[in-house]
């Protein structure tokens, strides 16, 4: 069946951005009329409004329950397109109201990690230039801030990939591979491993570990030598997401933990955690940064994506683990 852009554009014109809001406000409340008193509506205009919305999408986007309302199937896809608009929008608004002279605002995803080893060097290298763009910092993990982008909530994201998996993006995205790194594993200043010239990888398994959940793509690298070896990988004490937290407790605790090695070298640069001497064995993940096509042009994120660019350009980002 052949699409008409010019029937289709005729009836998107009858929205509102009021209308996008309703459907969200529906969503959320899982009533109509809690919808309504948030937008000041009567019932009937309520009513009506629905009635316009599934109008113009040719469709039933909501189904009245005995709870109150909820989004069909056909609603919930209607609406996740609709929030993209949405971000967008309020994202205008907060560029053009920020400061009396508006400066681009970009909305960076960014892995905890890298707000620690990362980011001060590109806040230094944005701030020499000018048209420094104003950034909200959200921090999340990696499926987190691929979400986030894909819903428009960010504009572009600084995370960690597997080894050849850039396709974890849609088809939506444009991904900029930036730096590559090993896992390596962190001990603290008085572990028996701390001064080890040289240990095993079964060595390995005779001590307690804290590491990320089942599930997370830095426990399937940490498990996976073990595993190639023929050998039970270690079970954690402790699990933890946060590469941070666990270079914490590992620093006043007999833990041993894996984590990206620019991690465990800035820890050990504190005289928090010392890098244990071992083989390669651990696969790494690649550092890459990721726009929204519809976004990837814009003068902030263009600004982002060339400072990184000149930083991975100088050697300044990345480490001896990604050389």
């Amino acid at each position: 069946m052949t699409k008409n852009p010019a029937g289709i554009a005729a009836r998107l014109d009858r929205l509102r951005i009021r209308h996008l809001r309703f459907l969200e406000l529906i969503d959320q409340h899982g009533s109509l009329s809690a919808a309504a008193g948030r937008l000041s509506l009567s019932q009937p205009a309520a009513t009506k409004m629905l009635q316009e919305i599934e109008s113009v999408f040719g469709a039933a986007l909501v189904q009245r329950t005995t709870r109150g309302a909820a989004l069909t199937s056909t609603g919930l896809l209607a609406l996740g397109r609709l929030r993209i608009a949405l971000n967008a929008l309020s994202a205008a608004m907060e560029a053009i109201h920020a400061t009396p002279e508006p400066v681009p605002i970009v909305h960076l995803g960014i892995l905890p990690l890298v707000g620690v080893v990362a980011m001060p060097k590109l806040l230094a290298r944005m701030a020499a230039r000018p048209g420094f763009p104003h950034l909200v910092i959200h921090e999340s993990t990696v499926g987190g801030l691929l979400g986030m982008l894909d819903r428009g909530e960010i504009d572009c994201m600084i995370g960690r990939i597997g080894p050849g998996k850039e396709g974890n993006a849609t088809s939506a995205m444009r991904v900029m591979p930036l730096w590559e790194e090993r896992l390596t594993v962190a001990c603290a200043l008085d572990h028996p491993l701390a001064r080890k010239r040289s240990v095993a990888l079964s060595h390995l398994c005779e001590y307690d570990w804290v590491t990320t959940p089942r599930g997370a793509s830095t426990r399937t690298l940490f498990e996976a030598p073990f595993l190639d070896a023929g050998i039970v990988p270690p079970q954690p004490k402790v699990e933890s997401l946060s590469f941070h937290t666990n270079l914490c407790m590992v620093a006043s605790s007999r833990l041993l933990t894996v984590a990206p090695e620019s991690a465990v070298r800035h820890y050990a640069g504190l005289g928090m955690v010392r890098q244990v001497r071992h083989e390669s064995w651990f696969a790494g993940g690649r550092t890459v940064f990721v726009t929204r096509d519809d976004t990837a042009d814009t003068p902030g994120v263009v600004a982002v994506g060339d400072a990184l660019a000149g930083l991975m350009g100088d050697g300044e980002l990345g480490g001896e683990g990604s050389r």
